[in-house]
């Protein structure tokens, strides 16, 4: 079961996700099958936990409901496509707001004991992957500017969770709101 910190979409958001999708799908050469996320699988990855969750997950709990309730709401605008070793994943834009939050979740996982990060850790939505795990995404794929007309699409990261694996998507039992204002003069605003 895999278990990691995210950000779960709204409707609207998963609109958005899933058309990018069928776009994407749809310029795909025929060799480049993928196997598509389905709606209910659709998140932004903040940190994956390698180990599960810990023995105790009061502790885990305490400072993820600490970050959030040290930072707003964060408007994230998804602007790119990558295509990394195994994974097609949708990218925000690069944010100061963005980039303190996952910082800050990526602290308390290391001081919940998991390892650093291994890889391209960034936020991010993985939309596909090759049908056989162990093939490679096709490097043809054109992710240029006007090649996939839903992007950029804009979303406000409203809250974190904790998330784990169910049939065909994701359970949330733990999540905390983030602030519509963030608190004066805190590093994480």
């Amino acid at each position: 079961m895999s278990v990691f910190v995210a950000w779960m979409p709204d409707e609207d958001a998963l609109d958005a996700l899933a058309a990018l999708c069928a776009s994407i799908a749809g310029r795909l050469p025929p060799a480049g099958r993928l196997k598509w996320r389905n709606r209910r699988q659709l998140h932004v990855t903040l940190r994956f936990l390698h180990g599960g969750l810990p023995p105790d997950p009061g502790p885990l709990y305490a400072m993820l409901a600490d970050i959030a309730s040290r930072t707003r709401r964060i408007e994230v605008v998804f602007d790119r496509i990558e295509i990394w070793p195994r994974v097609l994943v949708a990218r925000p834009a690069p944010d100061p707001a963005l980039e303190r939050l996952f910082a800050g979740i990526e602290a308390v996982a290391r001081a919940c004991g998991e390892a650093p990060e291994r890889g391209a850790a960034a936020p991010h939505v993985t939309l596909a992957y090759p049908e056989q795990r162990t093939a490679t995404l096709p490097a043809s794929l054109d992710t240029g500017p006007g090649s996939l007309p839903p992007l950029p699409f804009a979303t406000c990261l409203g809250r974190i969770a904790v998330a784990h694996t169910v049939p065909g998507g994701y359970d949330t039992p733990h999540w905390w709101p983030l602030q519509e204002a963030a608190p004066p003069d805190d590093p994480l605003a």
